[in-house]
């Protein structure tokens, strides 16, 4: 009977076990999740707990006690900085070098001099075709926005208002819509009131740039949601492999969570403009609110997140698992050697193709319900004025709009 007594005052002795005690993890990732695993196993001192949610909430209800450390998206913003402990004590002593890190994605995370989040992983946007129909775009791996309207262009077979075959059409995925109007500069950020920013005049500018690639390559945009009505049912993979677009718009994530007997035939360049590549908003940070109990457990655990040859271990293991998930966290890591080095080797793809920091923009950070506007007033938005007359309403009354729905 003594065996079972003890085994039974150490289950309820709870983190007893762990002198270092519990780190809560809030995020918005499964996969952080098998990391949590997996440090856990490496250690003894700290027990992590992952708590997910698809919009981890930094400020808890009465009563309720803050994570520990939360890794999530859109949580960059002015109003949510203030929010996390400062990390600049990490890069003393040389613990994670500053130098490791793409420099604007940790500027993304500072302020006042204080880096309270410290960046993990980004996604890229990305054009997928055949290879199977090797053509110019073959001689670099960036496709620039001019050069997509042309190339595409060659690809179209008009059969009297209609047509057989057409290469690319920019409202086939709102996605690239969106991206299109942050690579001509439309800035959507958080302002000065924790509400939705942009550029005006590079908005008006990008609908315009793209209603002229609709009208000018594809014979406007009725033409274009014909064809995608008749022809393009399939997903965008397929749309390509069967010769049914040239291109087809995704992110590098989402490309390489394909199966690999569907990737088989396909390639792809990065969406650029003049040159250089500007990664979504999909950026995932990490940071330690100021309510925490344990702020030093969750400080060891990013310490070992962010170490080059832990990250190189996730890879690996991800690969032995077959797990459904691209490179850190979805996306390539916030380490630039770890991309540079460790991802080729896991993604021959990306072989002599990752972008130098030089060629890559970061988007500025967003208010933390941009998931929510983006769905439900900038696409929209982009939609309807890339697609109806000329002119209309701007994007400031449809989010003036969708404010007064909200509060009925």
């Amino acid at each position: 009977m003594i065996i079972p007594i003890l085994l039974l005052l150490l289950a309820l002795s709870g983190c007893s076990f762990f002198p270092g005690g519990v780190v809560t993890l809030h995020t918005d990732r499964v996969e952080i999740a098998s990391y949590a695993e997996t440090f856990n196993s490496t250690q003894n001192t700290y027990r992590l707990e992952v708590h997910y949610a698809e919009t981890p909430s930094l400020s808890p209800a009465a009563g309720k006690t803050a994570p520990d450390l939360v890794i999530a998206r859109d949580i960059a913003g002015r109003s949510s900085l203030s929010r996390f402990r400062s990390l600049n004590h990490l890069f003393d002593k040389k613990r994670i070098p500053r130098t490791a890190f793409y420099s604007p994605l940790l500027t993304m995370g500072r302020k006042d001099k204080q880096q309270l989040l410290v960046p993990i992983s980004f996604d890229l946007p990305i054009l997928m075709f055949d290879s199977r129909v090797p053509e110019e775009e073959a001689s670099t791996f960036l496709l620039n926005l001019d050069s997509v309207q042309e190339l595409a262009q060659k690809h179209n077979r008009p059969e009297g208002e209609r047509f057989s075959s057409m290469g690319f059409a920019p409202r086939w995925n709102p996605g690239f819509l969106l991206q299109t109007a942050m690579l001509l500069g439309a800035d959507f950020t958080e302002g000065s009131d924790s509400s939705l920013a942009w550029n005006e005049r590079a908005l008006r500018g990008a609908v315009e740039y793209l209603r002229t690639w609709s009208e000018t390559r594809n014979g406007g945009s009725a033409a274009e949601i014909v064809y995608q009505e008749k022809y393009l049912y399939d997903p965008p993979y397929r749309q390509v492999s069967l010769g049914r677009a040239k291109f087809a718009y995704s992110t590098l994530a989402d490309f390489f969570l394909l199966p690999e007997n569907r990737r088989l035939s396909l390639d792809f360049r990065w969406l650029s403009h003049k040159n250089r590549i500007l990664a979504t908003n999909r950026i995932l940070f990490a940071g330690i609110p100021l309510r925490g109990r344990n702020p030093r457990g969750a400080e060891t655990f990013l310490r070992w997140l962010l170490d080059r040859e832990t990250q190189k271990m996730l890879l690996e293991s991800s690969r032995k698992k077959m797990t459904h998930v691209f490179g850190i966290a979805s996306g390539l890591s916030s380490l630039k050697g770890v991309n540079e080095t460790e991802y080729p080797r896991f993604y021959p793809h990306l072989s002599g193709h990752i972008p130098s920091e030089e060629a890559l923009i970061f988007p500025p950070p967003v208010p933390d319900n941009w998931e929510i506007l983006k769905s439900q007033v900038v696409i929209p938005w982009l939609l309807e004025r890339t697609t109806g007359p000329a002119g209309g309403a701007g994007l400031d009354e449809a989010l003036r709009g969708w404010r007064q729905r909200q509060a009925f």
